[in-house]
């Protein structure tokens, strides 16, 4: 690099620091945030379903993974109980928090891939979607799939490939949105290698910010809609920085970053909430997330739909209103005390950050849980 460059490069990596440091404060962020961003991400995996689960164990039973290394997460629900194992996703992690990767898919008898790989916080957030057979979801920023993958496994469990006679799907349907024409490429094969072709999965290509949405909607609305939102994804930007920096080059992942960048996010942002409140029917519910530490994009943006919506209420341009958090009485104080052991609470939502007393270092990933009601 250039001596101007090294300069450019540095005065990015101060001011990413101080704007962050600010927010969590500034113990917090050097001591212990920071460190664990910068840590190399912890992976889960979850098995494909809809191949047989032998041959799932078989592909990752490798001289570095058995087992025996592995414990099963327990994904709470929306209903306070720990996820039933007869149906929806199952997610294993080591039983240490080491740095090991599980090894990559196989191709299965059934002619799909075994398993995934992730961050356990996504398949948090696609469990706490909590979909049921028989309901019509909506996953309106798809790419690569992961968390439709998760999804599908609740929509069509007759379909698992451990049945002894594998059923019809009936009446469940996934759609599985992405805007951007590479990554939705990337969502079609990935679907089509996990998700059997008997399940009700369409995968659609619609911009989710546009007013012109009617690609989008499904008569009656759906039941519930996951907005897993582009973000600022401060986690790839260190980790960019950081590989960069060893060799002696700067990231333009760092060296382009601008505080006030979350600000237009979070236009966006607020742009696919709406649209996906328009499209859930009243009574259902949408799930709002980002990889994002910034809460102009996170409760800020929570803040700007109530406000919107309240004026558009104001106006008569819509007749509903909406609740945020969850459910209330016993069962919300049950599914609360399960969040504690992954996330913390924000104004609106939780938040899920590697550094968390758990030491299951996952994350971040940010979610609120919204519901249409019916107009007061």
């Amino acid at each position: 690099m250039t001596k101007t460059a090294r300069n450019t490069a540095a005065a990015a990596e101060e001011s990413f620091h101080k704007h962050y440091a600010a927010i969590w404060g500034s113990d917090r962020w050097e001591s212990s945030l920071y460190p664990a961003l910068a840590r190399n991400t912890r992976y889960a995996v979850v098995p494909n379903r809809y191949a047989p689960s032998e041959e799932f164990w078989k592909a990752i039973d490798t001289a570095q993974t058995s087992r025996e290394q592995l414990e099963r997460l327990e994904l709470p629900d929306v209903f306070g109980a720990i996820q039933d194992a007869q149906s929806g996703p199952l997610c294993y992690a080591y039983k240490t928090n080491d740095d090991c990767h599980f090894p990559p898919p196989k191709p299965a008898s059934s002619g799909l891939l075994t398993h995934w790989n992730l961050d356990a916080a996504s398949a948090l957030v696609a469990s706490l979607l909590n979909a049921q057979s028989g309901e019509r979801i909506l996953d309106l920023c798809a790419a690569p799939g992961g968390k439709s993958v998760c999804i599908s496994q609740s929509l069509f469990p007759t379909l698992y490939a451990d049945n002894a006679i594998a059923t019809a799907s009936g009446s469940s349907l996934l759609r599985s949105n992405e805007a951007e024409p590479r990554r939705q490429k990337r969502l079609m094969e990935n679907i089509h290698s996990y998700v059997p072709r008997a399940a009700n999965v369409q995968c659609l290509r619609v911009d989710g910010t546009s007013s012109m949405i009617s690609g989008l909607v499904v008569p009656g609305g759906y039941d519930k809609i996951l907005v897993d939102a582009p973000c600022s994804s401060e986690r790839h930007i260190i980790h960019a920085h950081l590989k960069a920096k060893a060799s002696g080059n700067a990231a333009p992942e760092m060296t382009n970053w601008r505080p006030g960048s979350s600000k237009r996010l979070a236009q966006t942002q607020l742009a696919l909430l709406m649209t996906a409140l328009k499209a859930v029917k009243v009574g259902g519910h949408v799930l709002y997330a980002t990889c994002s530490l910034e809460p102009t994009e996170n409760d800020g943006v929570l803040e700007k739909m109530l406000a919107q919506v309240a004026k558009d209420r104001k106006k008569g341009a819509v007749k509903w209103d909406v609740q945020l958090g969850f459910a209330d009485g016993e069962k919300k104080a049950q599914l609360e005390e399960q969040l504690g052991s992954w996330a913390e609470r924000t104004k609106h939502g939780w938040i899920v950050l590697p550094d968390h007393p758990s030491g299951g270092r996952w994350g971040p990933l940010f979610f609120a849980f919204v519901t249409k009601t019916a107009n007061a």
